[in-house]
C-alpha cells in the first residue's frame, strides 16, 4: 500500500507541475460556472415576471440543457488530455525500463497511478458539489441529495474513462496517439450500444457494453447496482487489461499464453458484467425527494400481489404509423418504459410478434397509391432491413389474435395466470403507456374491472360514434389516453330490457334518451335502484316527459325550461358551471383539481335538477351556477343572435343546482349516483375542448374513479415539488457569475503561478 500511496503522490506532482491538469481544472471551473449561474438567472428572470418556476433542482441539474448534461459531454474530452502521459511519457523516456527492473509490482504501479487520476477526478467533482452547496443558499428547499447522485455518477463515469485512458496510454509512446486512441476507444463504447440491434443474440451484449447513458440514471436520481457495477467492471477489465500488459512486457510470454490470458480474464469481466445486469440482481437507491424515479404507493400495491412472472406480448403490424417501435433494433428502448415495473417484477418476460395487415394509416397509402396492403408491406420490410418471411401473413395472424377491434394498431397484451389485458399504444405526445396506464392493465389482471354500461336501446348517446354529441372518447377510443378503457373499465352498450342489470353492471349510464322506456324497462331498471346499483343519469331541457319517470324513481325531477348564461364569447346557451369544491371534497378526498381557482365545468343546453325533499338520498349539488350571469327561460331553445336581456331584479337572483350526487347506505354499502341536468358535458366535442380552461375530461375521470370507489384509475399522484423559488436577485446572481469567471479562476492561476516560480527557485 506504501508503494501505491508513493506512486500516486509522484503522478498527482507530475500531473500538477504540467499546465494542462491546471488549464483543464480552471477551464472546468469557468464553463460550469457558467452554465449554473446561466440557469439560475434565466428562472429568476421567469420568477420576476410572474412566470411559475417548480422542480428547480432538477431543471437546473437534470433537465434539458441543464449543468450535469453539459458537463457530463465535456468530460469527454478532457480525460484523455489527463491521461495520456501516464505511462507513454514513462516509456518515452525509458524509464519504464527502471520500474520493469524494480521490485515493485506491476498492480501497485497501475493502482498508484490510477490512484492519482482519482484523486484529480474528485478535484473535478469537487466543482460541481460546489454548485450544489451554492444552491442550499440559491434554491429554496433545494434536493441536495438529487444534486449528489447526479455527482456520483458522473464521479464514476470519469473513473470509468481514466482507465480506459490508463490502459491507451500503456500502448504507445506517443501521448498524443494515446490520447487520440482514448477518444477512440470512448467513442466505440457510446456508439456500441446501437450496432446490430436487429440481431437477436448480438443484441443484448452491444448494448450491455455501451457507456451511452449509464450516468443519466444517476443524473435523474436513481442509483443502480447495474451501472455501478458496469462501471467497477470497466474499470477493473481495462486496469486488469493495462496489468497484463506490462507483466508481457516484463517477460517473456508466448502470443498463445497472452491471448488465453486476454481472453480468460474478458470473458470473466463481460460473464460478471453480464450476471450483474440480470434484473434479479439489481438494487436501485431513489434519490429523489419525492421518489419519482419509483413507482408511487398505489402501484406497488398492486405489483406486491402477483406471485407468477407475466407475460408482455407486442404485437407489431408494419403496416401501422408505430410499427418502428417494436421492431429488433428498438426493442431494449421499448423495454425501458417497463424499467421501474422490472425492479419489482424481475422476472418479466417480452416477447414480439411480427406481421402485416391493413391499417388506418392513412399516409401510407397515400404514398403508395396502387399498391396492395402486401406489397406495401414488402416494400416497409425492406426499408427497415428485415427478412419479410419473418412477418406473419393476415389469415397467420387471426388464428393467434384477432387484433382488429384494435384496428392493428401496435399493441401489447399482457398475460398472467391464463388472463390477459390490452395495454395500448396512444395518438399523443408520449405514446407509450405511462405508470397509470400499465398498473391499470395490470390491476386488472388480478382484480374486477368496473364494468360500465351505457344504454343505448333509445336513442342515446352513442359510445361507438365520433359525432360532437357522443361519448366515444371519453370511454371507448383505444388510441386516447385517459379513456375510460385505458384508465382499467369495461365499457359495454347495455339494454334496460334485461333483468337483472346488477349482475351484469357495475354502474349504469343513461345518457339524454330520446325514446320513452317501456314499462318493462321501467320495472327493470327500478330493480337496479332497489338492489343498490350505482347509475349516472344525464338529461337535457325539453325532454321532461322522459326523463321525469326516471328521476322520479330516486326522488328528482326537471322542470320545463333551460338555463341561460350571459357571456361575451358565447351564445346564451353555452352554460358553465362551478364546481362545488366543499362537496367534491366530500365524494374524492384527494381530487386533482380541488385545489384549483374556481374550477368549472361546461355544461351547454342545461337545465336544473329538482331533489324531492322526501328523497331516500343524501343529495350533495356538485355543479352549480353563478347567481349573478345565469338564470332560467321557460323556452327550451334560444336564439343564438337574440340579445340577451336579464330581466332580474337583485332579489331574485340565485344560482342553479345542475349536477347532484346521491348517496344512500344500501346493503352494506353506499349507493351512488350523479343526476345531472346536461347530457353534453362528457361529450367528444366538450371533453377536448381546446379553446376554454375547463375541466370537463377531468371531472369525467373522477367521476368515475368515485364510482369505482377509487380502485379505477389508478392514483399515481406524487408529492408536489416544494423547491420552487430562486432566493437571490439579478445583483446577487452577477455577483456570483463572476465569482465562478473571475475569482475563482484567478485564485487558481495565482496558486499555479506561485507554485511554479517557488519551485523554480528551489
Amino acid at each position: 500500500m506504501k508503494n501505491i500511496l508513493r506512486i500516486a503522490r509522484i503522478e498527482l506532482s507530475l500531473l500538477f507541475y504540467s499546465p494542462v491538469a491546471w488549464i483543464v481544472l480552471i477551464v472546468f471551473v469557468v464553463q460550469a460556472g457558467w452554465q449554473y449561474t446561466s440557469l439560475i438567472e434565466r428562472m429568476e428572470q421567469a420568477q420576476q415576471v410572474g412566470q411559475e418556476v417548480n422542480d428547480l433542482t432538477s431543471t437546473v441539474y437534470s433537465g434539458f440543457f441543464s449543468l450535469f448534461p453539459k458537463m457530463q459531454e465535456y468530460l469527454y474530452l478532457y480525460i484523455p488530455l489527463l491521461t495520456m502521459g501516464l505511462i507513454s511519457r514513462e516509456t518515452h523516456s525509458g524509464s519504464i525500463k527502471l520500474l520493469y527492473s524494480s521490485p515493485i509490482r506491476m498492480i501497485d504501479i497501475v493502482a498508484g497511478k490510477y490512484l492519482a487520476m482519482i484523486t484529480y477526478c474528485l478535484i473535478l467533482m469537487s466543482v460541481l458539489l460546489c454548485t450544489g452547496l451554492v444552491s442550499l443558499f440559491t434554491i429554496d428547499q433545494v434536493d441536495f441529495l438529487f444534486v449528489l447522485s447526479g455527482t456520483i455518477g458522473l464521479f464514476l463515469l470519469t473513473c470509468a474513462y481514466s482507465a480506459i485512458g490508463l490502459f491507451m496510454s500503456s500502448l504507445t509512446s506517443y501521448q498524443v496517439v494515446a490520447a487520440i486512441s482514448t477518444l477512440v476507444v470512448l467513442a466505440a463504447l457510446n456508439f456500441i450500444g446501437g450496432l446490430w440491434q436487429d440481431i437477436d443474440f448480438v443484441r443484448d451484449i452491444t448494448y450491455f457494453l455501451s457507456i451511452s447513458g449509464r450516468a443519466e440514471e444517476s443524473i435523474n436520481g436513481l442509483i443502480g447496482t447495474n451501472d455501478i457495477l458496469y462501471f467497477v467492471i470497466v474499470i477493473l477489465l481495462f486496469l486488469g487489461l493495462t496489468i497484463l500488459k506490462l507483466q508481457f512486457e516484463r517477460r517473456t510470454i508466448s502470443l498463445s499464453g497472452k491471448l488465453i490470458r486476454y481472453t480468460l480474464f474478458v470473458s470473466v469481466m463481460l460473464l460478471a458484467g453480464y450476471v450483474s445486469s440480470m434484473p434479479q440482481f439489481i438494487g436501485y437507491v431513489d434519490m429523489t425527494r419525492n421518489s419519482r424515479r419509483t413507482l408511487t404507493a398505489s402501484s406497488k400495491k398492486v405489483i406486491d400481489k402477483f406471485t407468477e412472472p407475466v407475460l408482455i406480448t407486442t404485437y407489431v403490424n408494419l403496416l401501422d404509423e408505430n410499427y418502428y417501435m417494436g421492431l429488433p433494433a428498438y426493442q431494449n428502448d421499448d423495454k425501458k418504459h417497463f424499467d421501474m415495473y422490472s425492479r419489482f417484477m424481475p422476472y418479466m418476460k417480452f416477447k414480439y410478434v411480427f406481421y402485416w395487415d391493413h391499417s388506418q394509416n392513412e399516409r401510407l397509402y397515400q404514398e403508395n397509391p396502387g399498391l396492395n396492403d402486401e406489397q406495401i408491406a414488402k416494400k416497409m420490410a425492406k426499408m427497415a432491413k428485415i427478412d419479410f418471411e419473418k412477418f406473419l401473413r393476415p389469415e397467420q395472424i387471426k388464428k393467434i389474435v384477432d387484433l382488429k377491434s384494435e384496428r392493428n394498431r401496435l399493441v401489447r397484451i399482457i398475460s398472467y395466470k391464463g388472463k390477459k389485458v390490452m395495454l395500448r399504444m396512444y395518438d399523443d405526445f408520449f405514446k407509450n403507456p405511462r405508470e397509470k396506464e400499465i398498473t391499470a392493465a395490470m390491476k386488472k389482471l388480478i382484480a374486477h374491472a368496473p364494468k360500465i354500461g351505457f344504454v343505448g336501446s333509445h336513442a342515446e348517446r352513442s359510445i361507438d360514434r365520433s359525432g360532437d354529441r357522443d361519448y366515444q372518447i371519453a370511454t371507448n377510443e383505444i388510441s386516447f389516453r385517459y379513456s375510460l378503457i385505458n384508465q382499467g373499465f369495461e365499457v359495454s352498450t347495455i339494454k334496460l330490457d334485461q333483468s337483472a342489470l346488477k349482475k351484469k353492471v357495475d354502474v349504469l349510464v343513461i345518457a339524454d334518451p330520446k325514446i320513452k322506456y317501456t314499462a318493462q324497462e321501467l320495472e327493470n331498471l327500478t330493480a337496479y335502484i332497489k338492489d343498490g346499483g350505482k347509475l349516472m343519469l344525464a338529461v337535457e331541457p325539453g325532454n321532461s316527459a322522459i326523463a321525469n319517470p326516471i328521476l322520479s324513481l330516486v326522488g328528482a325531477s326537471i322542470g320545463e325550461g333551460m338555463l341561460v348564461q350571459k357571456s361575451k364569447d358565447y351564445e346564451p346557451s353555452f352554460v358553465v358551471s362551478g364546481l362545488s369544491g366543499r362537496n367534491w371534497k366530500q365524494l374524492r378526498a384527494a381530487s386533482s383539481f380541488i385545489n384549483l381557482d374556481s374550477p368549472f365545468v361546461i355544461t351547454p343546453t342545461a337545465t336544473p335538477i329538482k331533489i324531492d325533499s322526501l328523497s331516500a338520498f343524501n343529495a350533495l349539488p356538485v355543479l352549480v351556477t353563478q347567481a349573478a350571469n345565469t338564470w332560467q327561460i321557460s323556452e327550451n331553445s334560444v336564439d343564438p343572435s337574440a340579445a340577451l336581456k336579464d330581466v332580474r331584479q337583485n332579489q331574485d337572483k340565485k344560482s342553479y343546482p345542475v349536477a347532484f350526487a346521491l348517496r344512500r347506505k344500501q346493503q352494506s354499502a353506499e349507493q351512488r349516483m350523479l343526476l345531472i341536468g346536461d347530457a353534453d358535458f362528457m361529450s367528444n366535442k366538450e371533453t377536448t375542448r381546446s379553446n376554454s380552461k375547463a375541466i370537463n375530461f377531468s371531472f369525467v375521470t373522477e367521476l368515475f374513479g368515485w364510482f369505482s370507489n377509487g380502485e379505477f384509475p389508478i392514483d399515481t399522484t406524487r408529492e408536489e415539488p416544494i423547491d420552487n423559488k430562486i432566493l437571490l436577485n439579478n445583483v446577487q446572481i452577477a455577483w456570483m457569475r463572476w465569482t465562478f469567471l473571475g475569482f475563482l479562476p484567478a485564485l487558481i492561476a495565482l496558486s499555479v503561478s506561485w507554485m511554479l516560480i517557488r519551485r523554480k527557485r528551489r
